[in-house]
């Protein structure tokens, strides 16, 4: 049997250990906006693209990355185009909302997808997808507490690093 002098001491390392859960993990949120350009140069070439960071999914002031994350690679022989949805270190990184929804060339995992390569999360389209005007709302998963993620500018100056080396 438990001491009586023993439960304020369990209901306070209980309560820690779920004020110190819910600061262990937090979310943000990713806007990928691709704009298609000249109706002749959209069939060959992919749209270009831009990332926003979110802190919330409706956030009224997103932050625009001050670089082009994108970069083409050869997917069989086809050309893909990646994007680097800025989430460096996330856990899980998926797709909350495709806009337009009913998009007539983009389908999750055949014309779009994201990919883990680690530490960062990047997402690809191909075929009619890649050459269009389309939005991605993307929830990023840290295992980490907010008030230890680093600030804008050192994640943006990482991730134009990256996009620099793939497109080499």
């Amino acid at each position: 049997m438990i001491s009586r002098s023993v439960i304020p001491i369990i209901i306070f390392l209980a309560s820690v250990s779920v004020t110190i859960g819910l600061e262990s993990k937090h979310w943000q949120w990713r806007l990928i906006t691709c704009k298609a350009g000249d109706a002749n140069v959209q069939k060959k070439d992919a749209s270009s693209c831009k990332v926003s960071l979110l802190e919330t999914e409706n956030d009224p002031n997103p932050r625009p990355a001050p670089f082009d994350p994108c970069f083409e690679e050869e997917n069989a022989g086809k050309p893909r185009n990646y994007c680097n949805i800025v989430c460096p270190g996330a856990d899980t990184a998926y797709l909350i909302k495709r806009i337009p929804q009913n998009h007539r060339s983009c389908f999750g995992h055949f014309t779009y997808k994201i990919e883990k390569r680690s530490p960062n999360f990047f997402i690809w389209r191909d075929a009619k997808c890649r050459s269009s005007s389309v939005e991605f709302l993307i929830r990023c998963e840290f295992l980490s507490a907010r008030s230890t993620f680093r600030s804008d500018e050192d994640i943006f100056e990482e991730a134009n690093r990256i996009a620099i080396d793939l497109r080499q």
